[in-house]
């Protein structure tokens, strides 16, 4: 193979490669390590249900990632109620729980389910958007 073949052959890995580092963390969700919306390298997915900011009553609560933020803001659950966690937006996010990333990379439309352990206060952030904060309160 020739050198001028060579080139040729190898520009669309190229592009492959400076495609998915410049998606990383941004709106494009075109390169992702997720194949499909819902999927995530997180423990469970499910489908959401709605619930207030304190929904130990409804058996469960939700946290949208939309506007880069992660509403609401503030949440308080009950220790082993489950918190499911929701990419409403087109960004990339993922869902850290005191530092740890539990979700993997999340698409538009990808759900997290997580069960609140023992109580105390959790930060939840987003590898990709600092901005990104809030705290779950379990009781």
């Amino acid at each position: 193979m020739s050198f001028r073949n060579f080139r040729l052959a190898l520009a669309p890995a190229m592009l492959l490669v400076i495609g998915a580092a410049a998606a990383c963390g941004g709106d494009d969700d075109a390169a992702t390590k997720t194949t499909a919306p819902a999927d995530t390298t997180a423990v469970a997915t499910t489908t959401a249900t709605s619930a207030s900011p304190s929904a130990a009553a409804s058996g469960g609560a939700e946290i949208d990632q939309d506007n880069l933020a992660f509403n609401p803001g503030k949440l308080t659950v009950k220790s082993g109620e489950k918190v499911t966690f929701k990419n409403a937006e087109s960004a990339l996010h993922t869902v850290d729980i005191n530092g740890k990333n539990e979700s993997g990379n999340m698409k538009k439309g990808a759900i997290l389910e997580w069960t609140a352990g023992a109580p105390g206060q959790y930060k939840i952030t987003c590898e990709y958007h600092p901005q990104m904060n809030a705290t779950i309160t379990v009781q």
